[in-house]
Order: structure tokens, then C-alpha cells, then sequence
């Protein structure tokens, strides 16, 4: 999993005013809370962009004050006229404590059903999960290679391939599927509705015989 960086200066004055100037010179308030005290700094927003801007989930690695800490990004606050970003929070990383997170779903392969005319569904993009630090990904994935007509892939289905991650969400959620298109159901039913007045005439003959 790639780690960012992202180099902090103590804010030594707080408030809106100070706030203000912050920003205006390109730079980003932040807090850092999770550890032995909650952590007042600032960051050049030039060194958000591959932390924010990416599908991926990935670690951020602050150093600050001389020391370096590692933690996730978990709130983000951008101007809504603007989109400039205004503040972020992060929580700082602790080796025994597990933490919760949403962690991107990719879908890996060609369906076989797809071949077949059917369409896949990802439903769910995103994954809620609970891990420690050490066995945090920077995504889930899940190959879709034998999902045929009809098929629903589900939490559970995951659950065995990452066996260290809690998934927070019931295994029996569905996040993929691989929809029948409606020309394919109406193609197979085709034959059995053509069958079935054939199969009635033998029937309409007895009565006429009675």
C-alpha cells in the first residue's frame, strides 16, 4: 500500500483569523487526534493531491515536530464554490488498535456470462471494514470470471480471501451482479410459449371426441 507524506508545521496560533491567513497562503489547517494528545498543524495543499484525489485508500505519513506519524485521512472540508479544500482531520495510526475504514471494491476479469449477453452490475463501490493497522489494503478485489446469467456476488464471497479484515456489513449484501438483459429472458421463453399450444391440442381433440 502506498504511503503519502505529508510535511506539517505546528500551528502556533489558532482562530478564524489565523485560519484565514493559512489559507490564503496555500496551505491546509489539520488535526491529527487518535494518540496521546490531538496534534494542531498545517500542510501545503500541493501535497494532498494523491492523498484525496485517488480511488485508492491509502496511509498518510506526517512528519511533525521532528517525528513522524502515521495516519488516515478522515474528514475533509472544501469550500463549495470554490472546491478548495479548507481542513482535514486524520487519526493517527496505533500498532493494537483496529480501525475503521472504507476500502475501495475492484471487480477483476471478464464475466462468462457476459459473453452471453448479459450485463454486470457492480452495486457496492466502496466496502466498510474493521482492521489493524497492519493489515490494512489499499483495495478489495474480486475476480468475476465464473459469474454466469443471473449470478450475485456477495460480502461473504470476500470474507476468504482477507481473513484478517472484519467486514462491517452483512456477508449475505450483494456487490456485484450479472443482470439477464431483457432480449435474453424473452429469447429463452420463446420456445416454452410456443410449446405450450402444441402440447394443449391433444386435450381440445378428446373433448371434441366426447
Amino acid at each position: 500500500m502506498e504511503t503519502v507524506i505529508i510535511n506539517g508545521t505546528p500551528r502556533t496560533e489558532l482562530g478564524k483569523k489565523a485560519t484565514r491567513a493559512l489559507r490564503k497562503a496555500g496551505n491546509v489547517p489539520c488535526n491529527l487526534y487518535g494518540g496521546a494528545e490531538t496534534l494542531n498543524f498545517y500542510a501545503p495543499v500541493s501535497e494532498f493531491r494523491k492523498l484525496v484525489f485517488t480511488p485508492e485508500f491509502q496511509v498518510a505519513e506526517i512528519h511533525l515536530n521532528g517525528k513522524t506519524y502515521r495516519g488516515i485521512l478522515k474528514d475533509t472540508q472544501f469550500d463549495p464554490i470554490k472546491d478548495n479544500m479548507l481542513h482535514a482531520d486524520f487519526q493517527e495510526l496505533q500498532d493494537n488498535v483496529k480501525v475503521k475504514v472504507a476500502v475501495p471494491l475492484r471487480l477483476k476479469g471478464t464475466a462468462k456470462g457476459i459473453t452471453a449477453g448479459g450485463k454486470l452490475e457492480q452495486v457496492e463501490r466502496r466496502l466498510l471494514v474493521l482492521a489493524l493497522p497492519k493489515d490494512l489494503v489499499s483495495h478489495l478485489e474480486y475476480d468475476v470470471t465464473g459469474m454466469d446469467l443471473g449470478a450475485i456476488a456477495r460480502v461473504r464471497d470476500l470474507q476468504s480471501s482477507y481473513p484478517n479484515l472484519t467486514f462491517l456489513i452483512s456477508g449475505s449484501n450483494p456487490f456485484a451482479r450479472l443482470q439477464v438483459p431483457r432480449a435474453v429472458k424473452e429469447e429463452a421463453a420463446a420456445p416454452a410459449a410456443a410449446a405450450a399450444p402444441a402440447a394443449a391440442a391433444p386435450a381440445k381433440a378428446e373433448e371434441k371426441k366426447k
